[in-house]
């Protein structure tokens, strides 16, 4: 494996230094490299062999209000599969309401006066889940990892101003991932009705711009509409499953009605349907946002607001 040659290399590198070091006189000066940096790159060299035997983590991405967490379920429902639901721990919105949480250094290091910074957060991130995929490694489990991209993309800060949770994972481990969507009119008008329009302006183009830069990040990923799934659930969990490199079983139906996952804030059911659009208010009839005309062409939607999502 090239892991295997670049380790051997490093030693033997070290080796013929050592012998050239031997070599010299006593009262040579030595133009050798410090021996910290040789252990550095011994050890990025070991990191490499256990990275790369380690299967892809998968990740699955989207906004919220778009089905997320139905798909999310789905993908759990598959064999010696575990999910984790809305990660981000870079993620502003605060969960200052919860008193007692024994289990999350994170969460209580992030609570107090004294907070640490983005970097020292992102490390003990990394930590944390190295020793979960070795756990799931030892008892045959694959781990698929739901971010939080609205923490990213629809709050106050900038999303130019930090990492993805891509980024920051792909960092030190391989990474298979998917997006999924819906209609953008049909994400916005839930995302209001819920009050999580953590943004300003408040408006369907803003959201659409946002939703832009969202895809933009991941381009390189497979998009799986929401509207598509609903159509065909059984082709659609096959796709999923597809590019994240999973098992997959028949039975998924079976397993929804006990499997539960955050963020659950549709119109609750089991039942795998399109809904009825909410109703459309007048300024959104009457926006002619070039962010959601742009949006709508990228993703094959129709813009009128009275029309089947899926463009004809």
């Amino acid at each position: 494996m090239k892991s295997e040659r670049n380790l051997l290399s490093v030693i033997d590198e070290t080796l013929a230094l050592l012998g050239e070091m031997r070599s010299k006189a006593d009262d040579e000066p030595l133009e050798t490299e410090p021996l910290p940096s040789l252990l550095k790159r011994c050890e990025d060299a070991c990191a490499a062999l256990d990275t790369a035997n380690q299967p892809p983590i998968g990740m699955i991405h989207h906004f919220a209000c778009t089905g997320g967490t139905l798909l999310s379920r789905c993908i759990e429902a598959m064999p010696n599969t575990v999910l984790l639901s809305e990660i981000d721990p870079l993620s502003p919105i605060p969960l200052w309401d919860v008193d007692f949480a024994p289990y999350d250094l994170l969460r209580q290091s992030q609570t107090g006066i004294r907070p640490m910074d983005a970097s020292g957060v992102i490390e003990t991130f990394l930590a944390s889940l190295t020793a979960m995929l070795d756990s799931y490694a030892r008892t045959g489990r694959r781990l698929i990892i739901r971010d939080h991209s609205h923490s990213h993309f629809c709050t106050e800060i900038s999303p130019a101003e930090r990492p993805t949770m891509r980024d920051i994972i792909q960092s030190r481990f391989p990474v298979r991932g998917l997006v999924t969507v819906r209609h953008p009119l049909d994400s916005f008008l839930s995302l209001r009705n819920n009050g999580w329009v953590h943004f300003a302006p408040d408006t369907l183009d803003e959201y659409c711009r946002r939703y832009l830069l969202f895809l933009d990040a991941y381009a390189d990923a497979r998009i799986l509409r929401y509207e598509d799934f609903v159509e065909a659930p059984d082709r659609g969990v096959r796709m999923m499953t597809d590019v994240l490199a999973l098992p997959y079983t028949d039975h998924w139906r079976d397993l929804l009605p006990v499997i539960e996952v955050s963020g659950d804030s549709g119109r609750k059911s089991d039942e795998i349907a399109l809904r009825p659009r909410r109703e459309v208010s007048a300024d959104l009839l009457n926006d002619e946002s070039d962010c959601y005309a742009a949006l709508c062409e990228r993703l094959d939607y129709s813009r009128k607001a009275d029309a089947a999502p899926i463009r004809a």
